[in-house]
């Protein structure tokens, strides 16, 4: 510190630089005075303490000014957090929570196919048409439950193929629950929407067995829960409890239908797969519901991954229906079909594949109705692609023998977009 300061102290060269600044702030007359030693020493200090005193009000009108703005600021961010306040709670749902997006995402997928086939009886050979189109809406609506809702439109006719919610974390163990409407857990094909199938045409059996353009749907409550096999196996068990709705099967809706689904995968080994299932499924099918109809079904599918893009696929399903007659035996009736694919990469993906279909008719075992295929399918994007098959069809229970050529152009907007599952 310097020896002068720490002799005199602050105060007197304070006061110093003050009569300094009073000094040059002095009006001119003032320091012409001065210089001609005109001004007494009272009179200098009497100029001093009014220079003081003027900062000194200029101080305290500055804190007064000060003062009031931070009043006004603690105002302003009071009404903002009210305003927030209000937000949050008009957003917030009303058990409480985060503030969340609630809408749905959407998706749009449409399916035209044109037709040439020697059927004559076919009203829609040699033509094109919009086989159909799909509004997807989905969203997690809470931490345990996910909404889904597919509206279908085939034609002319509009309905709700599928409205379900999805709820896990709730129930007691690892159990799933699934309510509403959904496809009926039975094989590989009718749980996957028809758009996301590599083949154009839906096989033989499923159309006689399940029926629809979207096959079989039901209304009622799934259960499922992973099933510990110690192994590297996963496997999964389903239980439903429907209200019975396939005009196939069973009486549409008049009983129930209780039935189950065990399926799984089995690695192989670095590069091969099995996916596999069983199901059973019993309910009644006249009208008085006495007389009991049960389908079982198996599948099975062999993958192997040649490459990252490219795959050999092998699959095929069983269906097996039984009913009780009175006054005679159980009429029976099975079918099957069995599919082999190869999805390759050349300047685009690709698939091409071979099917072969043999079926009978629930509760008509009299024939066997049999279709031979080919198949390919060609992506533009991953939003959309072409599939184009040809398929010998002889079907005795209508009395027809022909060939089709069927060309089907599939694309889709949204995150639902139209793939091949699990192919």
């Amino acid at each position: 510190m310097n020896p002068l300061v720490s002799k005199l102290g602050v105060a007197p060269i304070l006061l110093l630089l003050s009569v300094g600044i009073a000094m040059m702030a002095s009006p001119p007359h003032l320091l012409l005075a001065a210089e001609a030693g005109a001004a007494s020493p009272q009179s200098e200090v009497a100029a001093l303490r009014e220079e003081v005193a003027r900062l000194t009000a200029l101080v305290a009108s500055l804190s007064t000014r000060l003062a009031r703005l931070e009043e006004e600021n603690t105002a302003r961010q009071a009404q903002i957090d009210a305003r927030l306040a209000e937000a949050r709670a008009v957003a917030a749902p009303a058990g409480g929570g985060v503030i969340q997006n609630q809408n749905p995402d959407i998706s749009v997928v449409g399916v035209a196919v044109g037709k040439a086939s020697t059927d004559r009886r076919d009203p829609d050979r040699n033509a094109i048409r919009l086989e159909g189109s799909e509004l997807v809406l989905t969203k997690n609506v809470s931490p345990y439950a996910r909404a889904n809702l597919t509206l279908g439109y085939h034609g002319e006719e509009g309905h709700v193929e599928e409205g379900y919610a999805d709820f896990s974390h709730v129930l007691p163990g690892r159990w799933e629950a699934r309510v509403g409407r959904f496809l009926m857990p039975i094989g590989t094909l009718n749980q996957i929407h028809s758009h996301d199938w590599p083949m154009a045409a839906r096989p033989l059996p499923l159309e006689f067995f399940l029926g629809g353009e979207h096959g079989a749907t039901d209304e009622g409550l799934s259960l499922s829960t992973p099933l510990d096999l110690r192994s590297k196996t996963y496997a999964r068990w389903q239980a439903e409890v429907l209200r019975g709705g396939s005009t196939i099967l069973f009486n549409d809706g008049q009983t129930r239908v209780l039935g189950g689904r065990l399926s799984g995968n089995t690695p192989l080994n670095d590069r091969d797969d099995l996916n596999w299932g069983m199901n059973w499924h019993r309910g009644a099918w006249n009208r008085a519901g006495d007389l009991d109809s049960t389908v079982y079904g198996g599948d099975l599918m062999w993958r192997r991954r040649l490459s990252q893009f490219d795959r050999l696929t092998f699959w095929g399903e069983w269906l097996w229906n039984t009913r009780e007659a009175l006054g005679r035996s159980p009429l029976t009736a099975k079918g099957y079909y069995l599919t082999g694919m190869y999805k390759f990469r050349k300047d685009r993906d690709w698939h091409i594949g071979v099917e072969y279909d043999c079926t009978e008719r629930p509760g008509d075992a009299r024939f066997n109705a049999v279709a031979r295929s080919a198949f390919a399918g060609y992506w533009l994007t991953e939003n959309d692609r072409l599939q184009l098959q040809f398929r010998q069809v002889r079907d005795p229970f209508r009395g027809a023998s022909y060939n089709e050529v069927l060309l089907q152009v599939i694309w889709g907007m949204g995150p639902h977009k139209p793939h091949l599952a699990n192919f």
